[in-house]
């Protein structure tokens, strides 16, 4: 299942970048559609095994945060991938366990070791060797875009670990895009028209495939974990992601210059995740 994760998730960062490519799109539109796309293809799922309300009430803080954190991460990765290119923009992603690992050592209690400070110097070098030009690193819109979207979705994978001891897998899942895919919608009302456009537009369908595929890579990971995995064995693993990304964008998306620093860059980062975990 860890397998299908990696697989899975690299597709569907190649079609989100195929969708944003035109710079007509509307990131905040593109992201709300998506979430609840995600949130109604789990929630199916989460019927045909017996949905069981996630504890929202036990819970409130812990929802509120995943409702805001995973919606503002969405948000901010759709704007990044307007800019930035899918190869780009997954080896910034990668940032995400940094802060996970963050969030751990400040409310958990968890300590920082030499294993985790070269994994995050690792991650952070990565990044440095794909940006860095003669005039200095190229930091960009875009750039700041995907540094953001990885630091909400970090923190937000830190605040799952806690939901998830509480909830079923699928009917959390469900819950999880569909509450901050309507916050967003809630906070961008003017988007209706856009979104009313993408829904009629000939990308639905790649946004629909788009969707198929991160719902499954969001799930596949903790279904292995469920059948037995070790999740700190796992948790990396899917991190091979960020290199198939990087060899797909080159091969579809023509994203092949810097291919050398990008496959070193995303070498390094898988690395400083094992290392980190």
């Amino acid at each position: 299942m860890a397998m299908v994760d990696v697989v899975a998730y690299s597709i569907s960062n190649i079609l989100q970048r195929v969708l944003m490519k035109d710079q007509k799109s509307d990131a905040v539109a593109y992201a709300i559609v998506f979430q609840l796309l995600c949130g109604l293809l789990i929630g199916i799922a989460a019927l045909s095994r017996g949905f069981v309300m996630p504890p929202i009430a036990q819970l409130p803080v812990n929802f509120i945060i995943m409702t805001l954190l995973f919606g503002f991460s969405m948000v901010f990765t759709f704007k990044a991938l307007k800019i930035v290119q899918a190869s780009e923009m997954t080896i910034i992603s990668s940032t995400a366990t940094l802060w996970t690992i963050v969030a751990a050592l400040l409310f958990l209690g968890e300590s920082l070791d030499i294993n985790k400070l070269v994994g995050i110097l690792l991650m952070l070098g990565g990044i440095a060797i794909v940006f860095w030009r003669k005039e200095g690193l190229k930091i960009n819109k875009g750039f700041i875009y995907a540094l953001l979207a990885s630091f909400f979705f970090g923190l937000a994978v830190a605040n799952d670990a806690f939901i998830l001891r509480q909830a079923e897998l699928f009917s959390y899942y469900t819950i999880g895009f569909l509450l901050p895919g309507l916050f967003i919608l809630a906070l961008n009302l003017k988007s209706l028209p856009e979104i009313k456009k993408l829904l009629l537009s000939k990308s639905l369908p790649k946004m629909v495939i788009s969707a198929i595929f991160y719902s499954i890579a969001a799930v596949a990971m903790l279904m292995a974990f469920q059948q037995g995995g070790n999740i700190s064995q796992l948790a990396p693993i899917t991190k091979f992601s960020i290199i198939l990304t990087v060899l797909m964008a080159a091969v579809f998306l023509g994203e092949k210059d810097n291919l050398k620093r990008k496959t070193i860059a995303a070498i390094m980062a898988i690395i400083g995740v094992f290392l980190i975990k």
